[in-house]
């Protein structure tokens, strides 16, 4: 899968008003202070309605790279909630996509994951899927009950 670094929002062509769109791209994924970022599950299906999912992954780079230009690491803060299995499932192949890209891309630039909203399901999914996943990366993910 080839994922294009250079994303510009204007280049999204969609039937939508683009002042929304950047709207829901920022709630969704945005630099928070320094080098943090803070993705919102909440908006992706909204987003996913007006945009590909390749363009979405897009924009997660674009933002990661803006941080990098700065900064040798990131930080990234996600809020979970609302996410269930059955999207989870629906969405499995993005994951995946996203995980493969992000870690090629960025193998040992991230500092730390905070997830946050997790659900005890979700936290059993982890747990299990936890043998999967190196242990350095492993090191530096943690569940926060409240996003402060």
């Amino acid at each position: 899968m080839n994922y294009n670094t250079n994303t510009n929002i204007k280049n999204i062509d969609v039937n939508f008003n683009e002042e929304t769109l950047r709207e829901l791209l920022h709630n969704f994924c945005h630099i928070k202070i320094n080098n943090e970022m803070e993705f919102q599950y909440k908006y992706f299906k909204q987003i996913t309605s007006f945009i590909e999912q390749k363009q979405i992954l897009n924009y997660l780079i674009f933002i990661i790279e803006n941080i990098l230009m700065k900064y040798e690491t990131f930080i990234v803060h996600v809020n979970i909630e609302k996410l269930t299995l059955l999207e989870i499932e629906k969405n499995r192949a993005f994951i995946i996509d996203m995980s493969t890209v992000l870690k090629e891309k960025f193998s040992d630039k991230l500092d730390s994951c905070i997830i946050y909203e997790g659900s005890f399901i979700f936290k059993q999914i982890y747990n299990f899927l936890a043998i999967f996943i190196d242990k350095k990366t492993l090191k530096k993910i943690r569940f926060q009950e409240k996003n402060i």
